[in-house]
């Protein structure tokens, strides 16, 4: 008995090789949506009836409601062409016997190195020289940066991306302290060299922060207003998970008050209408890169070879790479 499978993607065919698109189809029925946006209720039901595997990106996911999941009986198996997961009810889906494939490993190099580009910006202020060079930027607003060959880095999350990130800084010249409340992450952590602290610890001792964790819906931020504290006033943070994971008021707060010296975030988090959020940005205290970290030519041809693989195995009833429901705690790798 084939099996029912429905892509939905930006790309539609296109989202898989076509060798790949070509062998799924062999054994099992295939149906290609292209869209730019989530289906709304109804639409998800005309295209997912029957569908066994559902295969689609964050952008043109539908809202997985008890409403539509009841409308889709027959749902087995959701591939998500995403690493994070966490607007997903997990435990609900198990429970209708729905699993989740994600792609943990597509963009790890990508996100890392990105999180390294944002640690140079930070510290050269190359983002705002470029800027000033256009005539974008006052001409009070100081250039003067600082070199991170010597300086501590503490890596807050050490999964995929953050012990990638901590070797990279490691050949840098940097001294990396790794945190992790995750055991088994710290476990390999430490086996991979790197040196692992408690949080405070680490913040006491970094120059520089990176924020690498995972997000778990309704936890506090990783950084607030009291761990900002710790960190001495010439201090830089940059954080490639979710925004959710640091307090925004907290950064303003230490910004305004040159407790910190620069926050990186990758997303659109800061408004530039806001009069203080426009300050910092003029001023390149605040970098913001709007989801931009795995938007890369190798991402998307390893993504797509990743993809049509999950895909072929859900259809096979075989699954690959299966989240399941976790503990909700703060910090974990990501």
């Amino acid at each position: 008995m084939s099996t029912k499978v429905v892509i939905i993607s930006r790309a539609g065919e296109a989202s898989l090789p076509t060798a790949s698109a070509k062998a799924l189809r062999v054994r099992h029925e295939v149906a290609f949506a292209k869209r730019h946006t989530a289906p709304s209720h109804e639409e998800a039901i005309a295209l997912l009836r029957g569908a066994h595997v559902l295969a689609t990106t964050n952008v043109t996911l539908p809202v997985l409601d008890a409403e539509l999941l009841d409308a889709l009986p027959d749902l087995r198996h959701i591939v998500l062409y995403a690493t994070g997961y966490e607007h997903l009810d997990l435990s609900a889906l198990a429970a209708r016997g729905i699993g989740v494939t994600t792609l943990p490993e597509y963009a790890t190099n990508a996100v890392a190195e990105h999180a390294l580009g944002l640690i140079f910006a930070s510290a050269t202020r190359v983002h705002l020289a470029n800027e000033k060079a256009r005539g974008r930027v006052r001409a009070d607003v100081s250039l003067r940066g600082v070199e991170i060959t010597s300086r501590t880095l503490a890596v807050i999350g050490v999964g995929r991306i953050g012990t990638r990130l901590a070797g990279l800084a490691r050949g840098l010249g940097m001294r990396v302290v790794g945190v992790d409340i995750d055991p088994s992450a710290a476990a390999v952590a430490r086996a991979e060299g790197i040196e692992m602290a408690g949080l405070r610890s680490a913040l006491a001792e970094a120059d520089l922060v990176a924020v690498c964790a995972s997000t778990r819906p309704g936890v506090p931020p990783i950084l607030g207003a009291e761990e900002f504290a710790l960190l001495h006033p010439d201090a830089f943070v940059v954080n490639v998970g979710r925004p959710v994971l640091v307090d925004q008021s907290a950064v303003r707060d230490a910004l305004l008050t040159h407790r910190l010296r620069g926050y990186a975030v990758d997303e659109i988090a800061f408004d530039a209408d806001d009069p203080i959020d426009r300050l910092l940005l003029a001023e390149g205290r605040i970098i913001q890169t709007a989801h931009s970290a795995w938007w890369r030519d190798e991402v998307l041809a390893r993504g797509a070879i990743m993809f049509a693989t999950a895909i072929q195995a859900a259809a096979d009833g075989a699954p690959v790479d299966v989240v399941a429901a976790r503990v909700e705690l703060a910090g974990s790798a990501r």
